[in-house]
């Protein structure tokens, strides 16, 4: 691999080349692949991904293209790929918008020595933990334990380097009821090692995979019409996604945003702030694609919209004074209410969550569910709910339990009405 001096002299020796952005990833992993409770693979991988955004502007326009460096370049073959990027970046235009000048520069030292080995054995026993049930256990198992170093220059004079830590967990937990088998899957991911939530999620989905293997059909319970709904895990994410992706700057110059700053999103208070780093959240970033120092940013206040954020492109289109920069995570805070002693559906697994911006449309197929009739829990599965988001959100409740995943912090579930059952 070409050193990253050479690399930037390169660079400022294609005079068409008029802006750019260099970005280096060194990640080094342990990864353990189980079938069963025995492990089938150990290996350690380093890899490095090095690429160059190039931009060719003049007073009105701007545009840009990227080039992937690889272990087989040389200054010849990468001058080449820098000529045909400036090609393409000629032919792809847009307005004119200035990059991020330099403000701060973040210089990560690395301080913890970590054993990624040990880390990832500790991971496998935490899962294994769990792995206790009769007739239910972890058909695979997959560990993936890594370390990132970042580095970002541009032609701007920002220069960073950052580390990040990341765990991932993949597994297939199955459980029979004698008659038949039946598999659910996990995914787990943290930025800090967390044993005992590990052993925790896992236990939840082993418990969970028994409850599918009982589960009924909505002919074989009768269930109420004023049923509230509970929501969590990745529809949550594709929730707030969708209320911070309309109040960004893309969306409000594009006019695709259904919110707009001043709008009421719900009735009831919440807080929702975007942030660079939240423990936990492997989606976590210290600054963006551009360089872009970040900083937390509130977007809805008291359930109503105060703000946008975005990247450096719209930003400067909508003439915004301060651009926040691309904020990865969600973090939503609010008054937490008690649904336990009500009857309630909870959404444990959707086959695929889906949300359609533009209609409001929300909901999806759902794999596993869970019915309290206000004395026990029924396990439920093969049945659709669905719903406008933009009505729903107006009287939306949250629980008092907490969850992280990897953009989103906040209330575990989502609490929702008139939510069609079907």
């Amino acid at each position: 691999m070409m050193k990253k001096n050479e690399i930037i002299s390169c660079i400022k020796a294609n005079k068409k080349i008029t802006d750019y952005e260099l970005t280096i990833q060194d990640k080094n992993s342990r990864e353990l692949f189980y079938v069963l409770d025995h492990l089938e693979i150990n290996r350690a991988v380093k890899t490095k991904t090095v690429k160059i955004e190039v931009y060719v502007a003049d007073k009105k326009t701007v545009g840009s293209s990227t080039v992937t460096v690889t272990a087989a370049d040389d200054g010849k073959s990468l001058a080449s790929k820098l000529n045909k990027a400036v090609t393409k970046a000629k032919q792809a235009r847009n307005a004119y918008y200035p990059l991020p000048e330099k403000t701060e520069n973040i210089k990560d030292k690395k301080n913890v020595k970590r054993d990624l080995n040990d880390i990832a054995g500790k991971v496998a026993k935490a899962v294994f933990k769990a792995d206790v049930y009769k007739n239910g256990w972890i058909n695979s198992t997959e560990i993936f334990v890594s370390e990132f170093t970042d580095e970002f220059i541009s032609s701007k004079g920002i220069s960073h380097t950052a580390q990040s830590f990341k765990i991932e967990v993949e597994c297939i937990p199955t459980w029979s009821n004698k008659k038949e088998e039946f598999e659910l899957y996990k995914f787990y991911e943290s930025n800090k090692p967390d044993y005992r939530q590990i052993t925790a999620e896992i236990d939840d989905i082993l418990k969970l995979a028994k409850d599918r293997s009982n589960a009924k059909t909505l002919k074989e319970v009768d269930l109420p019409k004023d049923l509230i709904v509970l929501v969590k895990n990745d529809m949550l994410e594709v929730i707030t996604d969708s209320i911070s992706s309309q109040l960004s700057y893309a969306s409000v110059f594009m006019h695709e945003n259904h919110y707009s700053k001043n709008d009421t999103i719900s009735d009831t208070a919440f807080d929702l702030t975007m942030k660079p780093v939240v423990p936990g959240c492997t989606g976590s970033k210290k600054y963006d694609r551009n360089g872009i120092v970040l900083k937390p940013k509130k977007i809805v206040s008291k359930g109503k919209a105060i703000a946008y954020f975005g990247d450096q492109r719209f930003g400067s289109y909508l003439k915004e004074e301060k651009i926040s920069g691309s904020l990865p995570v969600c973090e939503v805070k609010a008054d937490g209410v008690s649904y336990k002693k009500e009857k309630h559906l909870i959404i444990e697994t959707f086959s695929s969550p889906q949300m359609e911006e533009d209609s409001g449309y929300w909901g999806g197929e759902v794999r596993l569910a869970r019915y309290y009739d206000g004395k026990k829990y029924i396990p439920l599965t093969g049945f659709s709910i669905a719903g406008n988001i933009y009505e729903n959100m107006k009287d939306v409740q949250f629980s008092e339990e907490t969850s992280v995943l990897k953009n989103y912090k906040g209330p575990k579930y989502f609490i929702f009405r008139n939510i069609k059952i079907s």
